[in-house]
């Protein structure tokens, strides 16, 4: 995050589990995913939140599947700084569900739809990276925000992935052409 940040991203978005990973697997391997998760927010998270005076979010279903998340979830959050800087956590998430739950909540008007949204009041995503080479998005990854967005798959695995891997694929997208749908 800290490298994103450092080269001029404002928001910064890990999509840590959908729905389908925490209830299709086993209870251990969930586990290991959630504490890794809970590990991080309780340990890293709250130093580099506060030496970015980054906002942060968690958007999904994460209270209702794994809700031993809470505790970091407060620590975090109390560590958020103003922004402009964002980190987005979404664990639990579907962006079909995300948009199913909208819509329900808007009755066909734009601006309550995008409201209504679990990623709603975020800037529509430029770039998205997917790590471990596969070159798909996995239950629906904020199918909102991503319509003009470029995608980059990288075969690294996280947490291989690092900062100067991501500064290439930065350069990379900042010099690209972008045409918008033109």
């Amino acid at each position: 995050m800290a490298a994103a940040w450092d080269s001029g991203v404002e928001a910064v978005t890990f999509w840590w589990g959908s729905p389908a990973n925490l209830l299709g697997r086993g209870a251990e391997e969930v586990g290991t995913i959630v504490d890794a998760l809970r590990g991080w927010m309780e340990t890293e998270l709250p130093g580099l939140l506060g030496e970015h005076q980054a906002a942060f979010r968690i958007a999904g279903r994460w209270a209702d599947l794994c809700p031993s998340l809470a505790p970091a979830v407060a620590t975090a959050e109390a560590a958020a700084g103003p922004g402009p800087r964002r980190l987005v956590i979404l664990m639990g998430y579907d962006g079909r569900e995300e948009i199913l739950a909208a819509a329900a909540a808007a009755g066909g008007d734009r601006r309550r739809f995008e409201a209504a949204l679990w990623t709603g009041g975020l800037p529509p995503v430029d770039l998205v990276v997917r790590t471990g080479g596969e070159p798909h998005l996995s239950a629906g990854f904020m199918l909102w925000w991503i319509a003009e967005a470029q995608l980059h798959f990288s075969c690294s695995l996280w947490p291989a992935f690092g900062p100067d891997e991501l500064k290439g694929i930065l350069k990379r997208y900042a010099a690209t052409p972008r045409r918008m749908g033109r």
